[in-house]
């Protein structure tokens, strides 16, 4: 399959190529840990939805160009095949149609929960409703259940969902895991409702997970300062955010999301990659990308589709 997956890339970077497009910002991983195992790559990333995509508020330093989803649903893809994810985490997924008929042609099978009240449904020539995905290699890993589900705030049921899947491991050792991908509440005036959110998130997750190790992935659109980030951390399965494992202090990378809008560049770090000690040991991560593959135009750009980066971690199952 990955021979496959890779001649894939192939022809379709070739269709790139051929458009005049420069190679994707260049990122590389960094080894944590030299253990021995069977590995599972969880791949977290935040799209960006076509339908928020334009607009007066959007990205002014970006190419109208590299915008459009023809330009687009290229290099989308090409992101996701050149890392091979067992597991693939997403939100805003307003293309879900288009990810799953490619994606399956490579084992890929995905699971889609749209958002209540979809925010590109108010868009001009929309692609649909926005919402997670959670896609999955069906040769390296079953699915034994999984949860679509909207989010709570105090009993209240809110705009924002979750998928938290349940996989065995297809090889001698049939290690059980358990991923999970959200997307929290936006604008820096909606931490308490973020904090509302990451609560639920953690009482379902302490409630229903305790069987498998837990990865739990997302746009958290909060920084490491607010408090939603110490709910996670305080959760009783003893969470950790995997991207710390790059510093020497145990802090989060400078950004995982950098853009240009009208009014103030923001650069930002507010995508995560929870990880359940008991139970997975980091082995690699995918680095950031540096200030200078990024660009002075920022994200989205030619050279990435997405004003989010992609995080990916390799996990062993122990």
């Amino acid at each position: 399959m990955a021979s496959n997956i890779n001649t894939r890339l192939e022809e379709l970077q070739g269709e790139i190529k051929k458009l005049g497009l420069s190679t994707l910002i260049k990122r590389d991983f960094v080894n944590v840990c030299s253990d021995d195992g069977i590995a599972i790559r969880v791949m977290q990333w935040n799209m960006l939805a076509q339908g928020l995509s334009s607009g007066a508020d959007n990205f002014i330093k970006c190419p109208p160009e590299a915008l459009d989803w023809s330009t687009r649903k290229l290099r989308v893809l090409e992101e996701i095949l050149r890392y091979q994810p067992t597991v693939l985490c997403m939100q805003e997924v307003d293309n879900f149609d288009y990810l799953i008929e490619n994606l399956s042609s490579y084992g890929y099978l995905g699971i889609f929960k749209e958002k209540p009240s979809s925010p590109c449904l108010f868009q001009a020539n929309n692609c649909g409703p926005d919402g997670c995905a959670l896609f999955y290699q069906s040769s390296k890993v079953t699915l034994s259940k999984s949860d679509s589900i909207i989010l709570e705030e105090n009993g209240v049921k809110c705009n924002q969902v979750s998928i938290i899947a349940h996989f065995i491991t297809k090889d001698k050792y049939q290690k059980q895991f358990i991923v999970g991908t959200t997307h929290l509440k936006a604008k820096k005036d909606f931490s308490d409702v973020r904090m509302l959110q990451g609560q639920f998130i953690s009482k379902y997750l302490e409630d229903n997970c305790n069987d498998a190790p837990v990865i739990f992935c997302g746009d958290f659109n909060a920084e490491p300062s607010e408090s939603v980030y110490s709910v996670m951390k305080s959760c009783k399965l003893g969470l950790s955010s995997s991207y710390t494992l790059l510093s020497k202090d145990d802090s989060e990378p400078k950004y995982t999301t950098w853009k240009i809008r009208p009014k103030a560049e923001e650069c930002h770090t507010i995508d995560y990659v929870w990880y359940q000690k008991k139970g997975l040991k980091v082995k690699s991560i995918l680095d950031v990308a540096s200030d200078e593959e990024i660009g002075k135009d920022r994200l989205p750009s030619f050279r990435y589709p997405s004003d989010h980066l992609s995080l990916v971690c390799d996990f062993i199952v122990l």
